[in-house]
């Protein structure tokens, strides 16, 4: 007597990894230049990039990227002018500051901190900003998605 035998093309094998999802806090007088002049010279870049502009990356405060993450976004970069030219007093110097002290706490929660880029005044020309957006792109892409962070917090926070 003969068995049927089912074969599926997904018999254990891991599901597809999804793109990772990104978030570009970019400044308007570089990064977001940058970018706009990337668009304008067609360079291909991920798709799954969304950038929010943002007067200066001082104003991108630490909630903001925590919840992104929660949000299910995978990766967050900050992007400002160049340390010491930006418009507004150097704020983007005290950006920097705060945002590498978020870098611990990210580690600490399970969020590996690898998923938060900063980045200061390389983006002004659009290859420099498209190099930035690429390299931090393929560092996610080695990343388990953030989904998987998700589940094991929730998982975590249920026993408790």
């Amino acid at each position: 007597m003969e068995q049927d035998i089912i074969l599926s093309d997904n018999f254990g094998a891991a599901e597809p990894k999804a793109a990772p999802k990104v978030i570009v806090f970019a400044c308007r007088w570089c990064a977001l230049i940058g970018a706009d002049a990337a668009g304008k010279n067609k360079v291909q870049l991920p798709p799954q990039f969304r950038i929010i502009p943002v007067e200066c990356a001082s104003r991108v405060e630490a909630d903001a990227i925590i919840r992104a993450f929660s949000a299910g976004i995978d990766g967050v970069a900050v992007m400002g002018c160049h340390l010491g030219g930006c418009r507004y007093n150097n704020a983007n110097h005290r950006s920097a500051k705060r945002l590498e002290l978020l870098r611990p706490l990210l580690d600490t929660v399970g969020i590996d901190s690898r998923r938060m880029l900063t980045s200061f005044g390389t983006a002004h020309e659009y290859h420099q900003y498209a190099d930035v957006i690429r390299k931090f792109y393929h560092r996610l892409e080695g990343l388990p998605p953030i989904s998987a962070w998700a589940r094991s917090f929730t998982k975590t926070s249920l026993k408790e």
